[in-house]
């Protein structure tokens, strides 16, 4: 083999093999007590991975609910694991939970004024194998209840493999299991639990009216609202049925002179739209704050326009994806020399500043390393000739 083969060969095997991870989810419509599946294949390491497992069913006002992922079976671990909880329509919640050295834990929470709560625990490592139950359990105050559980951290383990879990302690439902990998949704598939009816259209009357018809046209729905599980974001709107929020860590650029502020949040499913369109607000850390909230595209986020009332600021979104509260990012230190910079854009302005990335300063140099050996093999071979 000629040296210009064997330099090719030794290029191509230092190239690594670029391959996307690949979900599946079954089935779509169970049993109370069936089991799921999520197939994942080809997941790489420290990949940042979320499952999500909402539900939403109706009880009797009064009367006690539980929800429960038993026999929750990981295939591989979550490191910097993260574990976050929410109900809505209830007068008290008890979460209990697997604990990281082997055994469990069980709290009691009451809602704020609106019924809802939010839990967000750290779990440290989450570590592969069988867990036997997370479950949410508590008093109704309304008829209907929502409930969701989210799993996060970074993958270690196996690139491929199944987990399983068996949903319990709902007759008649929906649930919805959603993954994220590296901030972007994988899948999302909605779970029918029994015999669960198809959602009854309720006509609303008319300011004013008698309730009859009358010619005034068709009534306007009223709108309805979904929050993150760390009730931080919440999405508003007359066209929001079996959309969600999930919360992701950051991934990608932001602009220059800006920065993030906590979690991004998707808003799921990601082909979902909005007809009319979506209101969404994200909390600001101050009453006095500034920022703009930015939309996730080809690894870069782009600010929209924004507008702040009192302690939020909101966007209107016609269609899922991931979003995030920037900041303007702190001065610069005395220190360090002096660059010309545009000022960040105000709350309602786009910014049109070139964006910096994120990424740890030694990542840019991963691409480049087959190309470094590939020329450093070739220099050593010239001196050879």
């Amino acid at each position: 083999m000629t040296k210009l083969g064997i330099s090719l060969l030794l290029f191509l095997l230092l190239i690594p093999a670029a391959t996307a991870a690949s979900v599946t989810i079954s089935p779509t419509s169970i049993a109370p007590g069936d089991t799921v599946t999520v197939h994942v294949k080809g997941l790489s390491e420290n990949a940042t991975f979320t499952l999500g497992i909402n539900a939403e069913f109706d009880v009797t006002p009064g009367d006690m609910f539980s929800f429960k992922a038993r026999d929750l079976t990981l295939p591989f671990s979550l490191d910097q694991g993260k574990m976050n909880a929410y109900t809505r329509g209830t007068n008290w919640t008890e979460l209990s939970a697997p604990l990281s050295d082997g055994g469990s834990a069980t709290l009691r929470y009451f809602p704020d004024e609106n019924g809802e709560l939010w839990i967000s625990q750290s779990a440290g490592s989450i570590s592969s194998g069988t867990y036997r139950i997370i479950s949410l359990n508590g008093g109704a105050a309304a008829g209907n209840i929502v409930t969701k559980v989210e799993l996060t951290g970074k993958k270690k383990g196996p690139n491929d493999g199944t987990i399983s879990f068996a949903l319990d302690g709902v007759e008649r439902g929906t649930a919805t299991v959603t993954v994220y990998i590296d901030g972007q949704q994988a899948l999302s598939q909605r779970i029918a639990i029994g015999s669960s009816p198809a959602p009854v259209e309720t006509e609303i009357p008319s300011p004013g009216g008698n309730g009859g018809s009358s010619g005034s046209g068709p009534a306007t729905p009223a709108p309805a609202t979904a929050s993150s599980v760390d009730g931080k974001v919440s999405l508003t709107g007359t066209d929001i049925e079996g959309a969600g929020l999930l919360a992701l860590a950051v991934e990608g650029t932001v602009p220059t002179g800006w920065s993030t502020d906590g979690n991004a949040y998707a808003v799921t499913p990601a082909g979902r739209t909005f007809d009319p369109a979506a209101v969404l607000s994200f909390r600001l850390p101050s009453a006095d704050g500034r920022g703009t909230i930015a939309r996730y595209e080809n690894g870069a986020w782009s600010p929209v326009p924004s507008k702040i009332e009192g302690d939020r600021i909101t966007t209107t979104v016609s269609r899922g994806g991931s979003y995030v509260l920037l900041v303007p990012a702190p001065a610069p230190d005395s220190t360090v020399t002096a660059v010309t910079t545009t000022p960040p854009a105000t709350a309602t302005a786009t910014s049109t500043t070139a964006p910096v990335t994120t990424t740890p300063a030694a990542a840019p140099m991963a691409p480049l390393l087959p190309v470094i050996a590939f020329a450093t093999l070739m220099l050593g071979w010239k001196r050879r000739g």
